[in-house]
C-alpha cells in the first residue's frame, strides 16, 4: 500500500499540493488540504521504508494465524473462562403505541413487494 493513492490528489501547482482526507474527529467528512510541495514530499517521505525492510500488516498476536489458533491453545493452557453471553431476545414494540410484540410474517426483497402481492391483498397500498 502507498502513503497515499492517486485518487485522493486532487491539484498540484509548482507551489502546492491539494489533497482529500478524513476527519474522523469532524465525523468522518471528508475535507481539503492543501500544503507546500517541501511538506507534502516530508510527509510522503516519513512512509517510505529503507532499502531491505519489508512492511508488515498483521505480524505476531495480530496475525489471522495466531488468532486461529494459537490464541485458543493459549487461552486453554491458561485456563481462561470465557464469559457466557445470553443471546438477546428482540421484541419489537408498535411504533405508534409502543405496545405490544410486532411479528414479523413475511421479509420481502429490497426491490419492494410484488404486484400480485398488493393486487391480492385487501389493503390499499398507500400513497
Amino acid at each position: 500500500k502507498v502513503a497515499i493513492s492517486n485518487h485522493r490528489i486532487k491539484n498540484v501547482t509548482n507551489q502546492e499540493v491539494t489533497i482529500n482526507y478524513k476527519d474522523y474527529k469532524g465525523g468522518s467528512k471528508t475535507k481539503q488540504l492543501t500544503l507546500k510541495n517541501e511538506e507534502f514530499t516530508r510527509r510522503f517521505s516519513l512512509h517510505i521504508l529503507p532499502k531491505r525492510f519489508v512492511r508488515i500488516r498483521h505480524y505476531g498476536i495480530l496475525s489471522s494465524s495466531w488468532k486461529r489458533g494459537k490464541l485458543q491453545q493459549l487461552q486453554k493452557d491458561l485456563k481462561v473462562v470465557r464469559p457466557i453471553i445470553e443471546p438477546k431476545t428482540q421484541h419489537k414494540k408498535c411504533y405508534c403505541c409502543k405496545v405490544g410484540n410486532l411479528i414479523t410474517l413475511h421479509v420481502f426483497g429490497q426491490r419492494g413487494p410484488p404486484k400480485a402481492y398488493l393486487i391480492g391483498s385487501k389493503l390499499a397500498p398507500v400513497n
